[in-house]
């Protein structure tokens, strides 16, 4: 039997099945949804498998597949416990994604519109054989009297509608992270046209729109929508939902033994690494259980079957571009502060907002944080009083925080990238700690004055640990637990590039401010002490040669003054 395909950036559910991609099913969760009210609303971080979940619940209820029904779902858990609901009716599927945001308020209207309309046109065609040979009147141009043609054709016929609408808030998020909400109030506040279109939605669940089921990547318009379409049963935080979207553990060590990489790779390390990278998504603060990104996974699964190795870059570029908005969302909140606070410490607590209000959005720090969490940036880690603690989910997103934080020092600073990229693979190659040294006081004495407010020991961590990830060489790892403590930072090998690295590095960090530079001696005996403490323990001889692995105490004084020594 041949291998199953990678379906990466494969959102058809029909053409996955037909040509033999792999498929992790999720389709229970088409029976645990039918047991919520019918009209749901349901959000994810971007890449996470919602266009795919969409066209599988197309694929279910669609009247039009029901002779297919066996063909698609026989080998899956909902082809043997059907619901009553399953090809009964005629599907609408519209996508937001594409709008155009950039050309002013005229031709995002069109777009909008226009994306309606297209949806409308390929619903009545795909239907003729039930609705007839209609055609959408050359006078419906606008989304609401699209909507109402569309409602007064199907309820001629006697037939009911499943809505289901993919990125309803592409354009939003596209509007507010471009800093442009002056556009955003005009089209959603009052009877702008986004609400006339989701009033008329609502006009027709009364009718014969039975469903409808809405994804996004977060909650930002559910507030200003609320007085015209108030219907909608938010699932994102169910804990029965949690794993509707994303891959379980579970699930990975299946697709594992699917592909047959067990015969290639050691399993247990494999399963390691990718939860290291891509795991730690959790989104019900009362649920144990974690989701891997799936378009992170499926990147690194096909790199390595392709490959026989692991990508130099463990984050997929296409990723990486969605998530550097982030410096974009951190401008609009003016809130570096928050920021710098997950990146030293990981973690953030606050209340979880379920939706924003645009006139109030940017004056309150839970905003923030709850729209870094519904971006995939953080997650949740556990309650936390009348709230949640939030932190970030893996290795991968880890990444992004770091190299915002790289360009945000290089508004200030000429990082002189070569130079960097230069003393790091001198610590890789030749154990030689010396010149980064150097370089890292050319970049403390270069702070700007805004940087130096702030200075403290997190802060020059921060820093350090932005550096040593640029490059790439390195896994740098904060507080690794070990049993003899937690080490301050750990620099393991990159396996992309693991035969390029001779030399890894166990780093104890201290600071002093200025007033504290008498105790400089005892500080650094206290440190030399931890340093072998760290040493001897049993995970760090277990994990790392002994003749390979670096230890160093580094310790900063005041502003400028670096002092290092090596054991």
């Amino acid at each position: 039997m041949a291998l199953k395909k990678i379906p990466y950036g494969i959102s058809n559910f029909e053409q996955m099945i037909e040509e033999n991609y792999l498929y992790i099913d999720k389709t229970k969760y088409i029976e645990i949804l039918e047991s919520y009210a019918p009209y749901q609303f349901f959000i994810r971080p971007r890449r996470f498998g919602k266009s795919l979940f969409l066209s599988t619940l197309e694929n279910y209820y669609d009247i039009n597949k029901k002779d297919k029904f066996e063909d698609l779902f026989e080998d899956l858990y909902i082809g043997k416990n059907p619901t009553s609901k399953k090809n009964k009716y005629l599907i609408w599927k519209i996508s937001f994604a594409g709008i155009d945001t950039r050309n002013g308020e005229e031709q995002l209207i069109k777009s909008f519109n226009f994306n309606v309309l297209s949806s409308a046109k390929e619903f009545v065609i795909k239907y003729k054989n039930i609705l007839g040979e209609n055609s959408i009147p050359a006078e419906a141009n606008s989304a609401e009297m699209i909507m109402s043609y569309i409602k007064l054709i199907t309820k001629i016929k006697n037939k009911k509608v499943f809505v289901l609408i993919d990125e309803y808030d592409n354009f939003a998020n596209e509007l507010i992270t471009g800093g442009q909400k002056v556009m955003y109030e005009v089209i959603l506040h009052g009877e702008g046209f986004v609400k006339t279109f989701y009033k008329a939605l609502k006009d027709a669940t009364a009718d014969n729109f039975e469903r409808l089921f809405i994804t996004g990547v977060s909650p930002i318009m559910l507030d200003d929508l609320t007085s015209g379409f108030n219907i909608t049963e938010n699932l994102t935080l169910e804990e029965e939902v949690n794993e509707i979207i994303g891959f379980t553990e579970r699930e990975i060590r299946e697709i594992i033994y699917k592909l047959s990489l067990d015969k290639r790779f050691d399993v247990e390390e494999l399963i390691k690494d990718m939860q290291f990278y891509y795991n730690g998504y959790k989104f019900n603060e009362d649920t144990e259980n974690t989701v891997y990104n799936t378009d992170m996974a499926l990147y690194f699964l096909k790199h390595i079957i392709r490959k026989g190795k692991y990508p130099k870059e463990m984050i997929d570029d296409n990723v990486k571009t969605d998530y550097s908005k982030i410096k974009q969302i951190a401008l609009n909140f003016k809130d570096d502060t928050t920021l710098e606070e997950i990146i030293s410490g990981e973690k953030v607590t606050t209340k979880l907002v379920s939706r924003f209000n645009l006139e109030n959005m940017y004056n309150y720090n839970e905003n923030f944080k709850s729209l870094l969490y519904y971006l995939g940036m953080l997650t949740i880690k556990e309650s936390y009083m009348n709230g949640v603690e939030l932190t970030i989910p893996n290795y991968v997103i880890k990444t992004v925080y770091w190299d915002y934080m790289f360009k945000n020092l290089k508004k200030d600073i000429d990082m002189n990238r070569s130079k960097l990229d230069s003393v790091i693979n001198e610590m890789s190659t030749d154990g030689n700690i010396s010149d980064f040294i150097e370089y890292f006081k050319y970049i403390l004495s270069n702070l700007s004055n805004r940087d130096l407010i702030k200075f403290d020991e997190k802060y020059v961590k921060m820093i350090l640990m932005t550096l040593f990830s640029v490059y790439g060489l390195y896994v740098v790892q904060s507080e690794p637990e070990i049993d003899k403590g937690y080490i301050d930072i750990l620099l393991a090998k990159n396996k992309a590039y693991k035969k390029l690295i001779n030399y890894e590095w166990l780093i104890e960090l201290k600071y002093l401010k200025e007033s504290e530079r008498n105790n400089l001696k005892n500080i650094k005996e206290e440190g030399l002490k931890q340093l072998n403490e760290y040493a001897e323990s049993k995970i760090i001889k277990s994990r790392f040669n002994k003749d390979t692995l670096r230890k160093v105490l580094i310790i900063v004084v005041g502003k400028q003054d670096i002092y290092f020594d090596e054991i």
